[in-house]
């Protein structure tokens, strides 16, 4: 379920189709997921998909799963994070904390 208020939903630029592929593949995801990076800035073209995920599952086969799966899908590259919100790191949060972000689920 994406959980977006309408003006969050405007700022991010996803076309149909990976809306909905993100929509089927977010649906198993245990945890919080954002988007950030180019794609919450409308006044950027272009760029990849750019996933933050925080959960306390195997970071690596979500990673993949994710990445594997959106590819056979679409054709069209996933980058995927993935931290575990019970172990993050300072490091980790710093990162987190300077992502301008967009909560998806």
């Amino acid at each position: 379920m994406w959980n977006l208020d309408p003006h969050a939903f405007l700022k991010i630029r996803l076309y149909d189709d990976e809306r909905i592929v993100l929509l089927k593949l977010l649906k198993s995801i245990k945890g919080e997921v954002y988007l950030f990076g180019s794609r919450v800035d409308e006044q950027r073209k272009g760029g990849d998909i750019d996933l933050l995920i925080l959960s306390s599952d195997n970071p690596v086969v979500i990673a993949d799963q994710l990445k594997t799966q959106f590819f056979l899908a679409l054709d069209s590259k996933l980058d995927v994070v993935v931290f575990n919100p019970t172990k993050l790191s300072a490091e980790q949060s710093s990162f987190i904390n300077t992502l301008n972000k967009i909560r998806l689920k």
